[in-house]
């Protein structure tokens, strides 16, 4: 069942009034509508977009922060009770920052990609954003910034100026970034790799010889009904780059208990994990979340080992697309497909917005993209 009427309110807690927006705050609110937003996608032909909502919902990092759902309708006079996907221009998730457990009002898509945060047909993804992005504004936001996929063509400030009327003035800026992390699976690995590198395509063939010969290792296709928890605690504690015990149980639990989530490995014939790699199907597409390699076996390549295995067994199986979330340092990437993902950034001329990006100058964030593109000098910031 969807949200009822007291769930839908906007940033500030009031009753909405906006024509068109509305707006679902929660992790239980917004996965009560998952088959709406499942069909949306498919309308706007991002199918799968939608499809592991309570998996990205509940991730360590977007467990930190407060979760939106702001709903583009046809009409201003919506039942939300019985929305369905037809009734949407368009849908786009959210995510409030918290400090030290507070609202911040700072928010951000948090999908590096585009791919499942702005659902709208191609053609008005820009348009959608950028009134979406005024719209959280109005009602109290001081920086947005929203990720879609696709090219912005369109003439950025006939976008901007008059989303909200009587708007007051604000500072935007827009890039468009390669994002590709797709590899296209023709019918046969061969077919596969000659879209690869000859050093790529050497390597992968040349290190999965040798650890099948030096080491007897066997590809296992399945390794989800197989692989208990402390097989993967022991193979963390082992890896070249082990990750916290949370990051490892949610690993474990979304495996296991989530429908779509898939896990492959390669073992040696006493049965030691020399590499394990998981990720979710979906329409065709396998999409890789994470790789473990057991340290030590620099030699094997072992990274490079489990990805030679991965392309046959894909496409044994059907699969038509790899995709590696957050993309690969793997040489591989050089035969990633062509895709771009189009940042929109509002901020308010604040207090507030002026300290965060001398903040952010001073200490210069790693691991935070909003606050990297603050304060990234190739951007151009205009008023509208």
């Amino acid at each position: 069942m969807l949200s009822t009427s007291h769930e839908v309110k906007d940033l500030l807690g009031n009753d909405l009034n906006t024509a068109h927006f509305f707006v679902l705050r929660g992790r239980a609110a917004i996965l009560r509508i998952q088959p709406v937003l499942v069909r949306l996608s498919s309308l706007c032909e991002q199918t799968g977009a939608m499809d592991y909502l309570e998996y990205f919902l509940t991730g360590p990092d977007n467990l930190k922060k407060i979760p939106y759902l702001v709903l583009v309708g046809k009409r201003s006079n919506l039942n939300v009770a019985e929305l369905r996907a037809e009734d949407l221009k368009g849908a786009v998730l959210v995510y409030e920052y918290k400090v030290l457990g507070m609202p911040s009002r700072v928010f951000t898509t948090s999908d590096f990609n585009g791919s499942r945060a702005v659902i709208a047909l191609p053609a008005e993804r820009t348009k959608i954003s950028a009134s979406v992005g005024r719209y959280l504004m109005a009602h109290g936001a001081q920086v947005v910034m929203l990720s879609y996929a696709g090219e912005g063509n369109e003439k950025w400030s006939e976008c901007f100026d008059g989303s909200v009327a009587g708007d007051k003035k604000r500072l935007w800026t827009t890039q468009t970034r390669e994002v590709g992390a797709t590899i296209v699976l023709e019918k046969t690995p061969d077919e596969t790799l000659a879209a690869m590198g000859k050093h790529t395509r050497r390597n992968l063939r040349y290190y999965r010889r040798k650890a099948e010969a030096e080491l007897g290792c066997k590809f296992e296709g399945d390794v989800k009904s197989v692989l208990n928890k402390a097989q993967l605690i022991e193979l963390n504690a082992a890896s070249t780059h082990p990750v916290s015990e949370v990051v490892l149980e949610r690993r474990y639990r979304t495996m296991k208990e989530l429908d779509g989530l898939f896990c492959v490995g390669v073992k040696t014939p006493d049965g030691q994990w020399m590499g394990l790699l998981g990720g979710r199907r979906h329409h065709g597409v396998s999409e890789i979340d994470w790789q473990m390699n057991r340290g030590g076996l620099e030699k094997y390549s072992v990274g490079t080992v489990i990805r030679a295995y991965l392309i046959e067994h894909e496409i044994e199986i059907g699969t038509g697309r790899l995709f590696f979330e957050g993309g690969t340092p793997h040489s591989m990437r050089n035969a990633f497909i062509s895709e771009k993902a189009v940042d929109i950034v509002v901020a308010q001329r604040s207090l507030f917005v002026s300290l965060l990006r001398r903040l952010a100058h001073w200490s210069p964030p790693r691991n935070n993209f909003l606050l990297q593109t603050l304060v990234d000098p190739a951007l151009r910031w205009e008023l509208h």
